[in-house]
Formats: structure tokens, C-alpha cells, sequence
């Protein structure tokens, strides 16, 4: 009889609260009220604030004298459990509203006489998403999609991440939890999303140049070291392989996914055993920005053929199957089916969110019988604003009936990072090794 891994009872993510109905009309963008004093501090200033719903108001600043326009944007409209589709303004939150991906949130920001752009909106609990637009003739930016620059999120160095090359650039701003919010999941979503207390606590993130297994220079790994990481422990550390969905980069787990808080969080609280991290860029066929520049196969080929040993032997991490763990959001949910497929022996744990792996009868025998007794464990889950489960579900039944572990969950969100992110903490909290067990 095989030994399973799944330990833990799946967590309810989605809140039970009672949401009245709502008008499915379309909402104009209202101007959002500062706390107190504008903030000139270059930045993301959090403020407490009675009149907002959240509890909490945001100052965003961004000095720039050259620029004629800049809009705040992000993910940062709100979508509502009980009326699905309707988009609804940062200042309309009420309990049951998520800040979600799918639509642009585009909000005007105004300048001061030393060049300091700035707007302030509620927003709830959690690490979420947003980006500046800027135009800047000096630069010949026009609409020009910019990280934060006075962001601490550590990033690849010049234009060499996907993201930059296409635009397309995402930086987190992190909200405290306030009780008037009255929601178990955007709590959770605080608790572990927010830096941990305590630099001491933190572990880090670099990013590493490699070269592809197709010979392209010039490409980085994201690499997260848990912290207090020791080089010459005696117990390598378990690692995780996070790939990103289509048109993302090596960025997307370690920003907008908020990866290195939540594990900064779990392993300060205990629930996981410190654990390395390591995201790749899979565009790499090339200079194209279109689809096909992300190849599932070449990236399966790459990760364990190229990257698996760059990792392994520069950092003291494991070399087993049972110390290894593949995820993947979207796309790359769907090229973990890939890697299970033509690797069936690499990983022990497998994460697919809002991605699922695409399976033939004879693929599920295959993995069972190259895996045999050894524990294999799937996690699949989405955004409820994405659909239902019923395909993971299916996918699932699959893995169980051949005598592996598998799960799926739900949580309150869209396709985007911020719901790649609340899936990892269920995947890394539940599914993933723990303190407690770490000596099996």
C-alpha cells in the first residue's frame, strides 16, 4: 500500500459571510479621499483611516519632474463572490469584494510643484499587485508600464526579464488587516502575505544569470534562500521549482505571488520547514514576445536537465525526489503536466493552480507505475471568479485511484498573482513538508 502525503484537512478558503445582492451597473472611478497630509516620500505609504471601508488608506507617490501624466493602475478593481462579473471601485469595498486581475485599474495621479505624483485609495488586506503608467517625453515613455522605483522588491537587472522587454511589469503594496474588514480569508491573507516582523526572520532573494538548454545567454533564476540559510548544513534543504503562466517571467512568485512572505511567515510560525525557492523565466526561444516563446516542452527539458543542476550545485539544497516540489501557475500549472509526464520521477509534490495538467489514461498509468510505492502528491486548485472545480476534481480522482495523494481548493480570487499566491500558502502550509515532520 502506498504511504500518501497529504497530512492536513483542506482549510476552508472562501469566507462564509452573508452578501446582499448588488447593482450589476457599471461604476465611474471616484476620486479617493488621503488620510491626513499627502505624503511626499517617494513610495507607498500605509496609513490607518476611520473614514475608509477597508480600515486602511494607500498613498502611492512617484517623483518624476519630467513626466506630463502618470496613472496609478494594478489589480486593484474589486470583483464581489455574489454578483461574479461586475467590476466595482477601490472605495465601494464592503465585505464578500476582492481586489482581482482581468481588468486594468487605471486611476489619474496628481503632480506637485517638486514633481512628486501622488493618489491614495483603500484597499484591503494582503500583498497586492499595481504598477505606475507614465509619460515622459525625456525617456520617450508613453504609457509606459514602470515597477515602482522606490519598490524593495529585488529584481533581474535591466531590460532582462520578460516582463520589462513586454510592458507588462507588476510590484506588490502591502495592507494590514483591519477588523472592521470582517473577513477570515483577508486575515489569513495578512498573516502571510505581509513581511514577517523581524528582519532576522527574512530570507532573501537574488537572482541568478544562467544560460538556457537552448544556449541563450543573458536569461536570470530567481532564487530564494529561507532565512538564517546555512551553506554547509549537514540536511540539504527542500526546494520548491515555481514556473509562471504565459507572458510572465521569473519575477511572478516572487512579486505579485508574495512567495518569499509567505514563506518568510510559515517557516517564523513553524508550519513549514525552511525551504529554497527557485523561479525561471520560460521565454526563452528567442527574442519573440508572442505565445510561442513559452514552449512546455522546452521549459520541462530546461528545468531538469539545465536548471536542476545549476541549482543543485550552487546552493545546499536536496537532490531526492521526496525534497523536491514543482508548481505552476496557469501555463505553468499546465507544463507541471509536462514535467510529470517526461519526468515522472524528479518531483514528490506537484502544485497546479489555475493550470491544469493534460492527461491521457495511459499518462496517469505510466506516472504510477514509474513512481510505484514512492509518495506522490497533487494539489490543483483556482479563483472562484475563474469557475468551477470540476476539472481539477476529475484530474484528482485520477491520482487517488491510483493510490496518491491529491487535493484541490478555491480561494476568493481572479487569474492572477495575487490567486497564484493564496494557492501557494495552501499548498506550501498543507501539502508541502513541515517543521514537525521534516526528519522523515
Amino acid at each position: 500500500m502506498r504511504r500518501t502525503t497529504g497530512r492536513h484537512r483542506l482549510r476552508l478558503a472562501i469566507s462564509t459571510l452573508a452578501i446582499a445582492a448588488l447593482s450589476a451597473g457599471a461604476v465611474a472611478p471616484a476620486p479617493a479621499a488621503a488620510a491626513g497630509r499627502p505624503a511626499t516620500a517617494p513610495g507607498t505609504t500605509v496609513k490607518v483611516d476611520r473614514t475608509s471601508p477597508t480600515g486602511y488608506t494607500v498613498t502611492f507617490v512617484y517623483r518624476n519632474p519630467h513626466a506630463t501624466q502618470v496613472r496609478l493602475a494594478g489589480d486593484l478593481t474589486l470583483l464581489d463572490v455574489a454578483t461574479g462579473t461586475t467590476r466595482y471601485q477601490p472605495e465601494e469595498w464592503q465585505p464578500g469584494r476582492y481586489h482581482a486581475g482581468g481588468t486594468e485599474f487605471l486611476r489619474d495621479m496628481t503632480r506637485d510643484r517638486r514633481g512628486n505624483w501622488s493618489v491614495s485609495v483603500p484597499l484591503h488586506a494582503g500583498g497586492l499587485s499595481y504598477w505606475y503608467r507614465v509619460w515622459d517625453p525625456t525617456q520617450g515613455w508613453e504609457n509606459k508600464r514602470i515597477w515602482d522605483p522606490a519598490s524593495s522588491n529585488p529584481r533581474p537587472p535591466g531590460e532582462s526579464s520578460f516582463r520589462v522587454r513586454n510592458n507588462d511589469v507588476l510590484d506588490a503594496v502591502y495592507v494590514p488587516y483591519a477588523k472592521k474588514q470582517n473577513d477570515p480569508v483577508l486575515k489569513q491573507r495578512a498573516e502571510y502575505e505581509l513581511p514577517v516582523a523581524g528582519r532576522g526572520k527574512r530570507g532573501t532573494v537574488t537572482y541568478v544569470p544562467y544560460t538556457t538548454i537552448l544556449g541563450d545567454s543573458g536569461h536570470y533564476l530567481g532564487v530564494y534562500l529561507p532565512a538564517k540559510y546555512d551553506a554547509k548544513r549537514a540536511k540539504p534543504y527542500k526546494v520548491a521549482y515555481l514556473a509562471h503562466g504565459i507572458f510572465g517571467d521569473e519575477t511572478d512568485f516572487m512579486v505579485p505571488a508574495n512567495v518569499p512572505n509567505i514563506l518568510d511567515n510559515m517557516t517564523a510560525r513553524g508550519e513549514i520547514e525552511p525551504t529554497v525557492v527557485v523561479t525561471m523565466g520560460n521565454h526563452f526561444t528567442g527574442t519573440s514576445l508572442g505565445f510561442a516563446s513559452y514552449n512546455q516542452t522546452n521549459a520541462a527539458n530546461n528545468l531538469v536537465q539545465t536548471i536542476l543542476p545549476l541549482i543543485e550545485r550552487s546552493f545546499n539544497v536536496s537532490t531526492e525526489r521526496s525534497g523536491r516540489a514543482y508548481a505552476g501557475f496557469s501555463y505553468g500549472g499546465m507544463t507541471g503536466g509536462v514535467v510529470m509526464r517526461n519526468y515522472p520521477t524528479t518531483f514528490a509534490y506537484y502544485g497546479h493552480f489555475s493550470g491544469n495538467p493534460s492527461l491521457t489514461t495511459q499518462d496517469y498509468d505510466t506516472i504510477a507505475n514509474a513512481v510505484g510505492d514512492d509518495d506522490l502528491s497533487v494539489f490543483l486548485g483556482n479563483g472562484v471568479f475563474e469557475g468551477t472545480l470540476n476539472a481539477q476534481n476529475a484530474i484528482a480522482d485520477n491520482f487517488r485511484a491510483r493510490g496518491y495523494a491529491a487535493a484541490t481548493a478555491q480561494v476568493p480570487g481572479a487569474h492572477d498573482g495575487m490567486t497564484a499566491g493564496q494557492l501557494f500558502t495552501i499548498f506550501a502550509r498543507d501539502h508541502l513538508w513541515t517543521a514537525s515532520t521534516s526528519q522523515r
